[in-house]
């Protein structure tokens, strides 16, 4: 049922609008001139010889390729009052009234006119007079019209509508509403095609914008010759763009309806392509050559009107599949509206090209409503489309703050899981550094104490009380701050300092925290430091020993410097400096010795300097 009315009404539609039009040209038949003489002359002015020209019916028509212009004249009937005489022709006219020069129209005979020009004259009263035998004379007033040579499309003069100004006014009006209607429907055409442009850019994985754009300015660009006074384009190249511009509108109709319908395929893209790949030149050639629409004698008028009809058709085909498969006031619309374009376009063009019918061209009105109709399911489809994104955002938003949430739960839980096992592998340090460090020295003193003195014993318990604080000490720094853990180092060790005879400069500034002494590096660096003193101690005789801090560019230099007697130039790799090479390799940092010491810290030629470079 869908189908049928998509089919009938655009026919029921078509057949109003070309009853209105009929009506209007009825009224308008008893004003009309009907007939005239008419002569074929270039002469500039109303030749002698169109007095006794031949009595042709109007309306003439002349075809694309006919040479030379016509001189047409018109018995204007007596009026009493001023009258108004209303022309419509192509593509341009001169008139003479009495062989005086009335208006002249520009006679290019290369413009490109669609429809028809409109002209309308006053004409001043006509009476009859009486002769002086009491006879009454009928008066004649001769309207002479140069209509020009064809122009690319062809030459017209429509029967001349003459009478009361306010009668063919209102028979004019007609024609008024349909020019106005072609302006409203460019104008409309373009801020559409703008509209659904931006659109194209914003939703490019939706391809129906970009082509619903396209094919709505290609029409706008269509019902501009009948808007513009003037073409912007020197023939043939205006009707090129227009001929070509109208075949793209029927591809671009095709591929629309398609989409719309659910059709669209990489093949009819395809095949779309290629059919306007051979079609676009030989429009092209035609216009260059001036084939006319009207010479049938000639094979490209079939070409075009045949391929433009089997266009419209498949268009109308996707728009009724799209019916019978969804049946909606959408697809309805849709389908009504490509079919009564499609028969619009199929009336007027066959009807005026080649049954040279008088025909009401209504292609403005089926442009009008498509143009709407886009307009309106595009709009749909993009706040509908929009709405979706939203949807899916606010969707998107929920999930993500839910996953956000377990993750927090789960990080806090790994982190938690990190502590506790970083805390027991600082344990396991401690206790296997107590073991080997502590318990060595006190199994050691226990072995040994029967034999010490009692200085001696006291500085050997000494020791190991140094031994458990500085691992206690590290175990209370855990941010990992480098001068933090040296001060507490360095009030462990000056009591030992001062009674080995050794001075203390400090050059340690604030810093950072570092990563590589959080956890356990604390307790590595401390024995670092520890394991260089009891080297200086034991082999330097230094009398100053400097501890410095160096801001390096990703890290932190850390400074142990004697001013003792320096390395031996044979010095092998003993284990004191095995051990302090390891820990600096646990730690991550690179170490460096340095004899004689640089000369910021002591003088030069004497001391021993250990550069260990922290990384941040």
């Amino acid at each position: 049922m869908a189908g049928l009315l998509a089919v009938l009404l655009p026919l029921l539609v078509l057949a109003w609008v070309q009853h209105l039009g009929s009506e209007a040209d009825a009224q308008a038949r008893e004003l009309r001139i009907k007939e005239a003489r008419v002569l074929a002359s270039n002469a500039e002015r109303p030749p002698a010889e169109l007095a006794s020209a031949t009595q042709r019916p109007l309306p003439l028509h002349r075809a694309a390729g006919e040479s030379g212009a016509l001189w047409v004249e018109l018995a204007l009937p007596p009026h009493a009052e001023a009258w108004r005489l209303a022309l419509s022709y192509r593509p341009a006219l001169a008139v003479f009234i009495d062989g005086l020069p009335l208006v002249r129209d520009d006679e290019d005979g290369e413009r490109l006119v669609l429809g028809s020009r409109r002209l309308s004259l006053p004409i001043s009263p006509l009476t009859p007079s009486t002769s002086l035998g009491g006879l009454s004379v009928e008066p004649k007033r001769r309207l002479q019209l140069r209509l020009a040579a064809p122009g690319p499309s062809g030459a017209g003069l429509d029967a001349p509508l003459f009478g009361p100004p306010d009668v063919v006014d209102r028979l004019d009006a007609h024609r008024r509403h349909w020019q106005l209607l072609r302006a409203a429907t460019l104008a409309g055409g373009l801020l559409v095609a703008l509209f659904l442009g931006l659109v194209a850019r914003v939703r490019r994985e939706e391809p129906l914008f970009a082509m619903a754009a396209a094919h709505v300015a290609l029409l706008a660009l269509l019902l501009s010759p009948y808007v513009l006074a003037e073409q912007p384009l020197p023939s043939p190249w205006w009707r090129a763009l227009l001929d070509a511009a109208d075949l793209a509108a029927k591809l671009l109709l095709v591929a629309v309806a398609a989409r719309l319908a659910g059709a669209w395929s990489p093949r009819l893209q395809r095949s779309l392509l290629l059919l306007g790949a051979i079609a676009l030149p030989i429009d092209v050639l035609a216009a260059v050559q001036a084939w006319s629409w009207g010479q049938f004698a000639h094979p490209w008028p079939w070409w075009a009107l045949g391929l433009r009809s089997a266009l419209l058709l498949a268009a109308w085909a996707y728009a009724l599949r799209a019916l019978s498969r969804r049946p909606a006031s959408e697809t309805l619309g849709t389908a009504m509206l490509v079919g009564f374009s499609a028969l619009t376009w199929a009336w007027v063009s066959f009807g005026v090209l080649v049954f040279e019918r008088p025909v009401i061209d209504s292609n403005a009105l089926a442009h009008a409503g498509w143009v709407m109709w886009v307009a309106a399911q595009l709009q749909a489809l993009f706040v509908r489309s929009a709405r979706q994104d939203a949807e899916l955002r606010r969707e998107l938003a929920e999930d993500l703050e839910r996953r956000s949430a377990a993750l927090q739960v789960a990080y806090a839980a790994q982190a938690q899981a990190e502590r506790r096992e970083a805390a027991a592998d600082q344990r396991r340090r401690l206790l296997q550094d107590l073991h080997d460090g502590l318990g060595a020295r006190l199994l050691q003193l226990r072995l040994t104490a029967p034999q010490l003195q009692a200085h001696e014993l006291a500085e050997a318990v000494d020791a190991c009380l140094l031994e458990m604080r500085l691992s206690v000490d590290s175990l209370s720094e855990s941010e990992g701050e480098l001068a933090v853990l040296l001060g507490s180092w360095r009030q462990r060790v000056e009591p030992l300092l001062e009674a080995a005879g050794v001075q203390m400069h400090w050059q340690v500034h604030h810093s950072e925290a570092l990563a590589c002494l959080r956890g356990g590096g604390a307790l590595e660096l401390v024995r670092w430091l520890q394991e260089a003193l009891s080297n200086t101690l034991r082999h330097a005789r230094a009398r100053t020993l400097t501890v410095a801090t160096e801001a390096t560019v990703g890290g932190i230099t850390l400074w142990f410097v004697d001013d003792g007697c320096g390395l031996p130039s044979q010095a092998g790799d003993g284990q004191g400096r095995r051990n302090l090479r390891a820990r600096a390799a646990r730690l991550g940092a690179a170490l460096h010795w340095h004899s004689p010491a640089p000369r910021a810290f002591v003088p030069e030629g004497v001391g021993t300097a250990l550069e260990l470079q922290l990384k941040g």
